[in-house]
């Protein structure tokens, strides 16, 4: 009985190992992110910066779900204009493959691919092995949290504020048609999961439209109009088994709300 609870722990302590980095001092990294910015650790550190990476690849399921999660975080400290910064350093893709996933996840900080931007060697310098692993980095070099889990809005911002992090308002203005379209919503989608239809309630108050992709970024469903206080069915029989992405997207092709769903078949 003895051994069996030793081998529990052991693989309890194993996974938890698993989704943090190994290091306990920061390594300087200059990085290029997808728009062709260059980012160097240092330079974020010695300006008193907390510096926040989230770690990702674009095909798993919870970077998917968590990205725009951290992204609402990023927001609330100002877009990097403020005491934190936020960086995703992504492994195995290229910059064409973090820019639509940035896209469709509605991701804004800075994300850097990597086969182009330099994130493989980071990745690796850092031991990270599982995604997504976000890291807290406070200007001294010390990583204080090496694994935040979940990096839920509200986890992450109550951390970082407890770091020092200040919440600041964000440069970008908002006119009064992009708020509009910003209030555009996925409510609710049943079943769950899907078998040969889905249903999709939203909440929309300009044009928009409704897409499915792949969880590798590969739009499968193209352009179902969304109308006012209405109910949309997307046919799920040609997809086989797993998970995808609805994405709600304006007339003008900003995309406004995503959400995971799966599809199983009787």
């Amino acid at each position: 009985m003895r051994s069996v609870l030793n081998i529990l722990i052991f693989l309890l302590t194993a996974s938890v190992l698993h989704g943090q980095t190994t290091l306990d001092t920061a390594v300087n990294f200059t990085v290029k992110d997808v728009n062709g910015i260059t980012h160097h650790l240092n330079d974020y550190l010695e300006q008193d910066k907390i510096v926040v990476i989230d770690f990702f690849t674009i095909t798993c399921g919870p970077c998917i779900t968590y990205a725009p999660l951290i992204n609402e975080s990023y927001t609330h400290f100002g877009c990097n204009t403020s005491n934190v910064v936020f960086l995703g350093i992504n492994w195995g893709a290229d910059n064409a493959g973090v820019a639509n996933f940035g896209d469709v996840c509605g991701v804004h900080y800075p994300e850097i691919s990597g086969t182009e931007g330099n994130g493989n060697n980071v990745a690796a310098d850092y031991g990270i092995i599982s995604y997504p692993t976000v890291i807290l980095i406070l200007p001294d070099s010390y990583i204080a949290e090496k694994y935040i889990w979940p990096p839920s809005t509200e986890h992450l911002d109550s951390i970082i504020s407890a770091y020092g992090g200040i919440g600041w308002t964000c440069n970008t203005p908002v006119s009064g048609k992009d708020e509009i379209i910003g209030l555009n919503r996925i409510l609710s989608m049943f079943p769950v999961p899907a078998h040969n239809l889905l249903t999709c309630t939203t909440s929309v108050y300009s044009p928009a439209s409704i897409e499915v992709y792949s969880l590798t970024g590969n739009r499968l469903i193209p352009d179902i109009k969304v109308l006012p206080s209405s109910t949309t069915f997307i046919p799920t029989e040609n997809l086989s088994d797993g998970y995808y992405l609805i994405v709600l997207r304006s007339a003008e092709g900003v995309v406004t709300d995503h959400k995971p769903f799966l599809v199983r078949k009787q």
